[in-house]
């Protein structure tokens, strides 16, 4: 059986499923590959983004986008909703 054929039967399967049964799917089948990444080299620790946060504030490109973006809502920023 393709890939393409599976991914059909499940999309028909979930969009029938009740609610138990779809929460069961997600719990069982993603819940575990999402700890997983979580755990991962790829997920900055609080340090690293901070670390990061302050290269930024160094950073001329950085610095000109945030200059380009405020300059762009100056005008809205002292209107009353």
């Amino acid at each position: 059986m393709t890939t393409a054929v599976i991914r059909k039967k499940l999309h028909g399967f979930i969009d029938t499923a009740n609610d138990k049964k779809v929460k069961e799917i997600y719990y069982t089948m993603i819940e575990d590959e999402i700890i997983e990444k979580s755990k991962s080299d790829t997920v900055l620790s609080k340090a690293k983004k901070i670390e990061l946060m302050k290269q930024a504030s160094n950073d001329p490109l950085f610095l000109a986008d945030i200059k380009e973006i405020s300059e762009d809502f100056s005008a809205v920023d002292f209107e009353n909703i």
